[in-house]
């Protein structure tokens, strides 16, 4: 019997399943798990951008690219995937804005390792990937939407709340 090949993945296959993977999780997590791992995005990226020289000199084995997607990729694992193992029940939030903001955290994570390549790099997936290319040219835009997002969708809250009966 004879299996078809699989197909190599391409960048724009990872991106998008990166971003479907990110509103899957921002869909099943929440509200109060999304803001921790939106801080903890923001997190890793000043860690990234200014302790990447400090931190690279420590760790011997390591390469400054390497420390540097080490620093944005830890706090995001720790805090923002790990970091809320509790048993105390959040309100959810609504589903379609939980989805929005999670495919931003998602693109954000990926604009911020995209644009902590080195130039040769970051030219190398740029020419060969049209979403990576979109995701390097409006990073410090999605680095401003994101919140700006997570505030406007925190205004449009049920009116449970608001009601003291």
């Amino acid at each position: 019997m004879h299996l078809p090949p699989v197909p190599a993945l391409n960048t724009n296959t990872i991106i998008i399943a990166t971003l479907v993977v990110a509103a899957l999780y921002g869909l099943m997590a929440g509200k109060q798990r999304l803001r921790i791992l939106i801080l903890s995005i923001y997190v890793g990226i000043v860690l990234s951008e200014q302790m990447a020289s400090v931190v690279a000199p420590a760790l011997h084995s390591l390469g400054p690219d390497q420390v540097s997607w080490l620093l944005l990729g830890l706090p995001i694992v720790l805090f923002g995937f790990f970091g809320v193992i509790h048993g105390k029940s959040h309100s959810k939030g609504a589903a379609i804005g939980n989805i929005i903001v999670g495919l931003l955290a998602g693109a954000l994570i990926l604009s911020s390792g995209i644009h902590l390549l080195p130039t040769s790099e970051m030219s190398s997936i740029d020419n060969g990937s049209f979403l990576a290319l979109s995701l390097d040219q409006y990073h410090i835009w999605i680095v401003g939407l994101l919140p700006v997002v997570v505030l406007l969708l925190g205004f449009m809250k049920s009116g449970e709340k608001h009601h003291k009966g």
